[in-house]
């Protein structure tokens, strides 16, 4: 048995990313000098999550019209698909003021001479974001907030239909946490490694998204029998080639244009682009675009910054750094030089989140980020259905679930819940199962590498896993297509792993034994994944998901596919949920 950790909190927050840092500072607020608050974070606050390396642009700012506006944007650039608008218009009321506080908080804002934001676009504002997470964690800090780092949250702990708390592991001490909160917010990131990457070996994690975001608040409220969204939507980029770099600073930011290898400006040029708004057509009609050129053999595909802006080209090193230094560092060694020649583009393994281009997540009750669990909230990539909230979005989602929190405990008045001994028992040994495993396999035998002669380590399962979700669900080297009986093939072994093989992951030490989580939570999402694909009869999402046998979008579907996790049977049941449109007007075209 491991040490053990006892902590209560009035308001318990499991991730301290771009949500989780902000909603204790907004729960201080709210709750005043007595809550008690504790951030849970599985790495080092100052430097962690999708805002690690910086960000050069807040891609969600009410620079124009109305927060109306805004959500007409949104709901075009998904295609016209159903999203919750009353989550994305709760957003856009509150995102600018949000903008202001972090603001004062020391980040750093790109002016106009008249005193305004630099805007990059219609919804974009440029901001010099080098120091963007030490500056969001400085907002945690300042609101008193008990922070708990290098602690891994492996499960949500539910009793009675309600969530009451959470255990995980620290990463380095090795002891068993076992965390009470009288209500929970959950804000761990969205999906990245389900699907093989482009890039191989030590490079396999040079990749969009951020890496180590696994999909663990999906897999936790999944098996918390929460109610899950849209995880059939998943977020297809088109990015630099080679080094995975944002590609809006140089298409919005400079007005650098796709063009294919012929030179031709080619969302201009085909009827079929041109009828959705061509070059700021929606972000899966762009990444359609782009496979159609590339299959039609007219590649490789480039942005052309020689077409773009001329004083803002010179700026554009400078921008990356801010982000994504890597391109920077590569086009030195490659003696590349955007002002004289077109950047490659190609596209990137497949993600899911929430706050970005994509809408899986957990459903919520109204505007609160209440889940279907009582007492357990959702914000940033974990809430489902709302998409392009960005940073500043997911800064303002993680405020307005920290003041529902509050209001909920005060209403109320939530108490502590008791946890049973044998519970906690049951939980630390699925948590150190990996590594228990190992040290009794040991015994029978290991390789020269460290290996066991019998067991399978996260390594193995991390490739088999993708090797599946590549071929059979969509993956690059498929150009995203997919169809119901690779589906069938995807789930059946995807299932094999799930119920067969875990029980023989083992794992040498606290390090892998986070990996060996990373593995297992993913392998639960990509359950999530094929039974909504499958579920979803159409193609309502071109680019991101391209189904051969249901090539158009059907009307039957102009819904949310939902679902809950069985957790007797191990089948994902999904179903129909209405869609409510609060803001009127064609629903394919932009309001402003």
């Amino acid at each position: 048995m491991a040490d053990r950790v006892y902590i209560d909190a009035d308001v318990l927050i499991l991730g301290g990313g771009t949500s989780g840092c902000i909603a204790a500072w907004e729960a201080r607020q709210a709750g005043g000098d007595d809550l008690k608050i504790v951030i849970m974070e599985k790495a080092f606050i100052r430097h962690s999550g999708c805002l690690s390396a910086g960000m050069n642009a807040l891609n969600m700012y009410i620079n124009q019209g109305t927060p109306e506006d805004y959500v007409a944007y949104v709901r075009y650039d998904i295609c016209g698909a159903p999203i919750r608008e009353d989550i994305i218009l709760s957003v856009a009321l509150e995102v600018n003021d949000t903008v202001k506080l972090m603001e004062s908080a020391g980040l750093p804002m790109k002016m106009k001479e008249d005193g305004r934001y630099l805007n990059r676009g219609k919804w974009n504002i440029e901001v010099n974001g080098s120091l963007l997470k030490p500056i969001t964690a400085s907002k945690a800090f300042d609101a008193g907030a008990e922070i708990y780092n290098r602690v891994y949250i492996t499960e949500l702990i539910i009793k009675d239909g309600s969530c009451v708390g959470a255990v995980g592991f620290g990463v380095r001490d090795g002891k068993f946490y076992i965390c009470r909160g009288k209500v929970t917010l959950l804000c761990t990131g969205g999906a990245a490694g389900l699907w093989r990457p482009n890039n191989r070996r030590d490079a396999h994690h040079r990749i969009w998204y951020f890496p180590f975001n696994c999909g663990s608040a999906y897999a936790m409220c999944k098996r918390a029998g929460a109610e899950m969204t849209s995880f059939e939507m998943r977020l297809v980029p088109i990015r630099t080639k080679d080094t995975f770099s944002p590609t809006g600073t140089m298409s919005i930011g400079m007005g650098a244009p796709m063009v294919n290898a012929l030179g031709e400006v080619f969302m201009e040029k085909d009827p079929y682009y041109v009828s959705w708004g061509g070059h700021t057509a929606p972000t899966p009609i762009r990444m359609l675009a782009f496979q159609r050129e590339t299959l039609a053999h007219r590649g490789p595909i480039y942005l052309d910054t020689t077409k773009g802006d001329p004083a803002k080209v010179t700026g554009l090193k400078g921008q990356y750094l801010d982000m994504s230094p890597c391109i920077v560092l590569y086009w030195g060694c490659n003696d590349i030089d955007p002002s004289k020649e077109p950047i490659e583009i190609d596209g990137g393994d497949p993600y899911l989140v929430g706050a970005h281009a994509g809408m899986s997540g957990a459903w919520t009750k109204g505007i609160t980020r209440e889940t279907t669990v009582q007492r357990l909230y959702v914000s940033g990539d974990a809430l489902g259905a709302a998409p392009s909230r960005f940073i500043s979005g997911s800064w303002t989602c993680g405020r307005i679930a920290a003041r529902h929190m509050v209001k909920a405990l005060k209403e109320n008045s939530y108490q502590f819940v008791d946890i049973e001994e044998g519970v906690c028992d049951t939980l630390e040994e699925r948590t150190f199962g990996p590594l228990k495993r190992y040290q009794e396999k040991s015994a029978e035998g290991v390789w020269s590498d460290g290996t066991l002669m019998t067991g399978i380590t996260h390594k193995d399962l991390e490739s088999r896993m993708q090797k599946i979700m590549e071929e059979y669900c969509g993956g690059r080297t498929h150009w995203y297509f997919v169809n119901e009986t690779y589906l069938d093939i995807a789930r059946k072994h995807i299932k094999r792993m799930r119920q067969d093989q875990l029980q023989y992951l083992c794992v040498r030490d606290l390090h892998e034994l986070q990996l060996a989580w990373d593995v297992i939570n993913r392998l639960d999402v990509c359950q999530l994944v094929i039974e909504h694909m499958s579920f979803r009869k159409e193609t309502r999402f071109p680019g991101y998901v391209n189904r051969t046998d249901y090539p158009e979008p059907d009307p039957e579907f102009d819904c949310f596919v939902n679902s809950v996790w069985e957790q007797e049977t191990d089948e994902v049941r999904c179903f129909k949920v209405p869609y409510e449109q609060v803001v009127p007007g064609d629903r394919k075209k932009q309001s402003i």
